[in-house]
């Protein structure tokens, strides 16, 4: 109890440097809500991870640290949520082969062309979010550093380690073994300075992508299509909590041509984030090796006799390369600059909260309960659902004709339409110019019109059904 009494009365100088412990006064959120995933590597394996990353490849330069990491918990909002996604718009198309005229040429050519349909099919599905599946959804609470690179070091599992927030994970190991350098380093926990409001909007940002990156592949396999435009989902959220999350970072500092790079390690699992730079001396070496050789094997550009095809066809690109790989760390830095500073016009425009009921203690236990919960209710409902159920039992499918357009004997007259449509421009004989192609094609679409023709009859289909017989 001692113990417990000395951990509550302590916060009260230990957290007022990043939060607060009133809603609506000073910055950050309600320190009982903070949690905080614990250092566990050892500094010197970060050592050797900060060396790898930017040791590894031939073009990679070698960088020396000036000394030991900073040791810094980095504030991330926690994003947990359930969601329902309805896809209310999307054409599909397949890739046949056409013959067309052309002017040019005077002749009949043969090239694909893309024909498009609408999907008139509703489709609709649910989704549970959880962060230990979904990285994505760990927002970085701060605008201090780049959040690209800070983004690396995210990790579902480091996030399963996450404990309440107290003094003692400030505590160093002694590090008796190394120098003074490392033996004197602070840990030190940044504030949070992004509204959770914001955080909320970067996690739907996400998950709006996500959902349109299934749809597509849906209608895909779905449809058997070749590609897909102008798809358009929408996302309804039914929930979402946010917790606040400190992540264990080493963070090492290189000065690089008059700007500081920085490159993150995770303290608990040595996930890499940070910007690499280039040898721009191998990179002129093998620019000009790769364009001599290629001013041998063409013959030159063309002007200038050998002088042109040397100082324009090696020379220069070897410059333009070199100058590239040099400056492109610091270019990366104007655009990370650049995002930085339209984030935080944004954010002015989001409500100014760091409280609220949304705003929870993030639990791993409960979280990877709720996630393994939907998945395993969603599972149940697939596999009811499936095309495939009851396909294999004996009479169910005889003459193969529901196995031959994709569908479960349960399906509606709508959904054979929509797979026959779909095979049908999949296999149509129109597409294949190769002669075996076009005869594999020409006896699956004799197949799968036959099917056709019987399930989309409903008195057929009935008598198919009952008999095993087709009228």
């Amino acid at each position: 109890m001692l113990l417990l009494f000395h951990i509550r009365r302590a916060p009260k100088a230990f957290y007022r440097p990043y939060s607060t412990t009133k809603a609506g006064q000073g910055q950050g959120p309600a320190p009982d809500k903070i949690r905080a995933i614990p250092f566990t590597q050892h500094v010197k394996a970060a050592d050797n991870i900060f060396e790898d990353f930017h040791g590894r490849g031939f073009f990679s330069a070698r960088l020396k640290r000036s000394g030991p990491p900073e040791e810094t918990f980095l504030p991330f909002w926690i994003i947990s949520g359930s969601i329902r996604a309805e896809i209310v718009q999307a054409q599909v198309g397949h890739r046949v082969l056409r013959r067309t005229y052309n002017p040019a040429t005077k002749k009949d050519e043969v090239g694909y062309d893309t024909r498009w349909v609408w999907v008139n099919e509703r489709y609709e599905w649910s989704r549970d979010y959880s962060p230990l599946e979904h990285v994505g959804l760990h927002i970085y609470g701060s605008h201090r550093y780049r959040r690209g690179l800070v983004n690396k070091i995210r990790s579902g599992q480091s996030l399963q380690q996450a404990t309440q927030l107290t003094p003692q994970l400030l505590d160093r190991p002694p590090y008796q073994d190394l120098d003074a350098a490392y033996r004197s380093v602070k840990r030190t926990v940044d504030p949070f300075n992004l509204y959770p409001t914001t955080a909320l909007r970067f996690a739907r940002a996400f998950i709006q992508d996500n959902e349109e990156v299934y749809a597509d592949s849906l209608l895909r396999r779905k449809y058997a299509a070749d590609e897909t435009r102008f798809v358009k989902v929408k996302v309804t959220v039914d929930a979402m909590e946010c917790a606040p999350v400190y992540y264990p970072a080493y963070i090492y500092t290189v000065n690089y041509l008059g700007r500081s790079l920085r490159t993150f390690v995770n303290g608990q699992d040595l996930r890499v984030g940070g910007i690499q730079i280039y040898d721009w001396n191998r990179v002129a070496i093998a620019s000009a090796a790769g364009m001599a050789a290629l001013m041998a094997a063409t013959g030159g550009v063309g002007v200038g006799g050998m002088s042109g095809s040397y100082w324009l066809g090696i020379v220069l690109p070897t410059v333009l390369t070199s100058f590239l790989a040099m400056y492109f760390p610091l270019l990366s830095l104007y655009v990370r600059d650049w995002q930085r500073r339209r984030e935080i016009q944004a954010q002015q425009k989001d409500p100014h909260i760091w409280d609220s009921d949304w705003v929870k203690a993030f639990n791993a236990f409960e979280d990877r309960y709720r996630y393994n919960a939907w998945q395993e209710y969603h599972n149940r409902s697939r596999e009811k659902t499936s095309w495939r159920e009851g396909m294999d039992a004996p009479g169910m499918d005889p003459k193969g004709y529901y196995r031959a357009l994709g569908v479960s004997p349960k399906a509606s007259t709508a959904d054979i339409q929509s797979a026959f449509r779909g095979l049908a421009m999949k296999h149509h004989p129109d597409r294949y110019s190769d002669p075996d192609d076009k005869k594999k094609a020409t006896a699956e679409f004799k197949k799968i019109s036959a099917a056709y023709s019987v399930l989309r009859d409903a008195n057929k289909r009935k008598e198919y059904d009952r008999s095993g017989r087709s009228m």
